[in-house]
């Protein structure tokens, strides 16, 4: 498992992500993560809603540096670094692209109101996982996973409840993804990948910074309004 200041390479976008905070270094505090995107990419494009208290702020994105395109709800955002875009419980949104000249620099944290190293343990190896299958070609440009199977193993095991797809209903993703899940264990498929990581970024922080908040909302996360 990586910590806090490890940086891991995306080839299919030539995208970095470094953990700026990892669960274990905060006492299952907060996770915090920074994307490096160049030039027309994006961080992955799947649309979805967290579930939670309606309202609240589910997810952050501090646009550090560089210029930020995404959907939330019915909205097409657009911002030039210093900027937060925050994306509430229960509503649809599309994350960031890069739609500048120059590299975009994001920032995505979440901090639940209680620890929950469990919750954001499952976070950080989704996100390793993802990374990992990038290295290995498994995943395209938009950061779908391109086999149905393995996306269903991994997602069922550390995104689903309360990340949920648009349209379908929550319960029947429930089915639907458990189902293909099951299956793909069966045929020997599993939930985590481990990715190769590139190094130890200078300078990164394990303590709390009050201006960023917010990763993947989590039922009965707290954001900032």
């Amino acid at each position: 498992m990586v910590g806090s200041g490890d940086e891991i390479y995306n080839p299919v976008t030539r995208t970095r992500v470094v953990f700026v905070t990892a669960p274990a270094d905060s006492g299952g505090r907060v996770i915090a993560v920074d994307w490096y995107v160049p030039p027309g990419e994006a961080l992955p494009l799947m649309p979805h809603y967290h579930a939670g208290p309606a309202g609240e702020v589910a997810e952050s994105f501090d646009v550090i540096a560089g210029t930020a395109a995404c959907k939330v709800g019915k909205r097409r955002i657009v911002v030039t670094a210093p900027a937060t875009i925050e994306v509430r419980f229960n509503e649809h949104h599309v994350h960031p692209r890069n739609v500048g000249q120059d590299e975009l620099h994001v920032r995505q944290r979440a901090e639940p109101r209680e620890p929950m190293p469990e919750t954001l343990q499952r976070l950080q190896l989704f996100f390793e996982t993802f990374m990992a299958l990038s290295q290995k070609g498994k995943v395209n440009r938009r950061g779908d996973i391109t086999d149905p199977l393995q996306s269903a193993v991994t997602f069922d095991a550390y995104l689903l409840d309360p990340t949920y797809l648009p349209v379908v209903p929550a319960a029947m993703q429930k089915v639907l993804f458990g189902g293909m899940a099951w299956l793909g264990r069966r045929l020997g498929y599993e939930a985590y990948h481990a990715p190769e990581v590139g190094g130890r970024a200078p300078g990164a922080w394990t303590v709390r910074q009050p201006f960023f908040l917010n990763f993947h909302g989590l039922r009965g996360w707290r954001g900032r309004r």
